[in-house]
């Protein structure tokens, strides 16, 4: 976070000043589709990672209104969840409303976001003290992309987790799950240039329903391997990695994996509602798909271990 309004304001636009800014954009995460529509006199314009998920659509999921605003106040209304960090949800009687407030460059909220109930349209509200109004901005900045994500997928729409996917070019679909440090990113590497191999993601990956299957879909928000796709694949097995010394699978029963796949997901803690749709969809996952402890040596012999056990 930078130290003065000017500065911060640059920081939370887009850092390629020769991209144009548009008044309308489209883009799609994990099958979802988000409109964006700006008023008169705000340019937008997705971040660099975001690019690879625009689409151009006729009709969207999500629809989203950007305008300006000259100041934003902290909401009067229920205080539902304080992220400790940048953001806070507020309760409100027609939906609710994100402000995103940091101390460090000034006592009042530089952003907030209104949804409905089934997060299927909003509001964003950029404050002018911190936004430099002659170059486009991304209103959906993290955290507030993500945080969109996450409570439109908790309707019963799918989970996101803290995965990478890879399919292997024969119709198999790895999902590896890790929290930080288990070796996601690692992993995504010791696939990459294999024949036929498509990464969707090192560190977050969007699990979905089709036709009865499960999916996984890549996401922008990449990990240190910088592996963002917005491929999808068939999900066939699950694995928790735990780095060992040597590669052994070991397989978990269905009510482990669901808690283990809970435990490594991203949900609105703050609904009761959305953890138990998440619950019941991640058990779902686990009676449907094999799902695994992965203990694995970091070379490429944990490729062929996975690749041996999917024959």
């Amino acid at each position: 976070m930078q130290t003065s309004q000017h500065e911060y304001g640059q920081a939370n636009t887009v850092s390629e000043p020769s991209f144009l800014g548009v008044p309308q954009v489209s883009y799609r995460i994990g099958g979802i589709t988000f409109g964006l529509q700006s008023e008169v006199g705000l340019c937008i314009a997705l971040e660099k990672e975001l690019r690879a998920f625009e689409v151009v659509a006729d009709s969207c999921d999500v629809d989203l209104r950007i305008a300006w605003a000259d100041s934003l106040e902290i909401p009067t209304s229920r205080l539902s969840f304080h992220s400790g960090g940048l953001w806070s949800l507020f309760a409100e009687s027609d939906g609710c409303r994100f402000s995103f407030l940091a101390p460090m460059v000034g006592m009042r909220p530089y952003k907030e976001a209104w949804f409905d109930p089934d997060f299927c349209s909003g509001r964003v509200l950029l404050s002018r003290e911190y936004f430099d109004a002659d170059r486009p901005a991304y209103p959906l900045e993290y955290p507030l992309d993500e945080l969109l994500m996450i409570h439109r997928l908790s309707r019963g729409e799918g989970v996101e987790v803290h995965a990478v996917g890879i399919s292997d070019g024969q119709g198999r679909g790895h999902l590896f799950l890790g929290h930080s440090g288990a070796g996601k990113s690692t992993t995504a590497r010791l696939w990459m240039g294999r024949p036929g191999v498509r990464i969707l993601s090192d560190d977050r990956i969007i699990l979905r329903l089709r036709q009865g299957q499960v999916w996984m879909y890549g996401t922008p928000w990449h990990g240190d391997a910088g592996v963002a796709s917005p491929d999808s694949a068939l999900l066939t097995a699950i694995y928790l990695l735990e780095k060992g010394q040597s590669n052994k699978r070991l397989s978990l029963p269905k009510g482990r994996a669901a808690a283990e796949l809970f435990a490594r997901s991203f949900v609105p803690h703050h609904s009761e509602k959305g953890i138990r749709s998440t619950l019941d969809f991640l058990d779902r996952v686990a009676s449907q798909v094999p799902c695994s402890i992965f203990r694995f040596v970091p070379d490429e012999t944990a490729v062929e271990a996975i690749c041996r056990a999917e024959v």
